[in-house]
């Protein structure tokens, strides 16, 4: 009889128990408090756990048994959680997943303490992976996670010199998102297959594949940061113009709009008043640069959910058996809600 979780048809709700388990377990009992306690806040706040999610899917489609990836799932969710801490204290966001961002909470010193914190935990549940898939895997995994700390700070530095020149083209903006966001989403499907035993070819096709649906993911999030409900968001509506983040939204619209409407925009950043952001969100839909990006989004949604139905994904022992429909249809699925939700 074969375990629950290796049922090829689990939902995500299945990833998020068993990776919630896991995470919970490996921060058990430690100390001090002041770097633990904002560390299991932040993490304990939920949020969608795609990344994790997607890492043991990943893994399970190659073949691999699910624990095998979750050292890698959980070093993945940590590093994720560590960029949002300190990006809120670099951007001076004010809520992070509905509650007060943790700089706001805790203090600035405590929060750059706990996003270290996470940091050096990404590096500590990794050493397991030799013990679970053998040293050159392991050494895999680990070279994956070492390149994604370089690319994100990359694209963090991308985000922060538009801050003072105010100018990015529309190839920079999707190249920062690329380092920002969608590498994250390629490391987690990669290093996943590679956890599973895939083949380090069919490894990187994935990652691929999840680069342009991490690309789409980030346009819609940063739709739904103008558009969306602030209840299900978790983040005040328009922060990302207050914040005077380069958008492709907002890079869009500079481009077509007239000088004296780009004075406006300018003016509403590191300032949030929302009936100004509603007059910058007017403009967006003026220039029809919400409707430009949702397409951009689903361009790479569909070249993204492309690549994963060409991928021939050759699984191992138990989970040998599941079809290439099966594995299509989890995949896209997976990418569709990542892409086309309303938080």
């Amino acid at each position: 009889m074969k375990s629950s979780n290796r049922n090829p048809n689990l939902g995500i709700e299945t990833y998020v128990t068993i990776f919630e388990d896991a995470y919970k377990k490996s921060l058990e009992g430690r100390e001090p408090d002041t770097l633990y306690k904002p560390i299991i806040d932040l993490l304990g706040r939920g949020g969608k756990r795609l990344r994790p999610s997607l890492c043991l899917m990943a893994c399970e489609l190659a073949g691999g048994e699910i624990k095998k990836a979750l050292p890698t799932a959980i070093c993945i969710e940590f590093f994720h959680n560590f960029s949002l801490a300190h990006d809120d204290i670099e951007d001076d966001s004010k809520l992070r997943r509905g509650e007060a961002a943790l700089h706001v909470k805790y203090g600035v010193p405590i929060a750059l303490n706990a996003g270290d914190g996470l940091y050096a935990l990404c590096y500590e549940v990794l050493k397991a992976n030799r013990r679970l898939l053998g040293v050159e895997r392991a050494w895999k995994i680990f070279e994956e996670i070492a390149e994604l700390s370089v690319v994100l700070v990359e694209g963090q530095a991308m985000d922060l010199e538009f801050k003072d020149r105010k100018e990015m083209s529309e190839s920079d903006v999707i190249e920062m998102l690329r380092k920002k966001t969608a590498k994250l989403f390629a490391v987690s499907a990669k290093c996943g297959a590679i956890a599973g035993g895939a083949s380090y070819g069919t490894a990187e096709e994935l990652g691929s594949a999840w680069e342009d649906i991490g690309i789409a993911f980030q346009i819609r999030d940063d739709i739904l940061n103008v558009v969306g409900e602030e209840e299900k968001y978790g983040k005040r509506i328009g922060e990302d113009v207050a914040e005077g983040k380069p958008t492709l939204l907002l890079i869009n619209c500079l481009e077509h709009c007239e000088a004296r409407e780009k004075e406006k925009i300018y003016e509403c950043f590191h300032n949030y008043d929302k009936a100004k952001i509603e007059e910058v969100v007017n403009l967006f839909r003026k220039y029809g640069s919400i409707d430009y990006s949702e397409e951009i989004a689903m361009r790479y949604l569909h070249r993204g959910t492309d690549k994963i139905r060409k991928i021939d994904i050759k699984g191992k022992g138990e989970a040998e058996g599941k079809s290439k429909s099966e594995i299509r249809d989890k995949m896209g699925a997976l990418a569709e809600y990542f892409v086309e939700r309303e938080r």
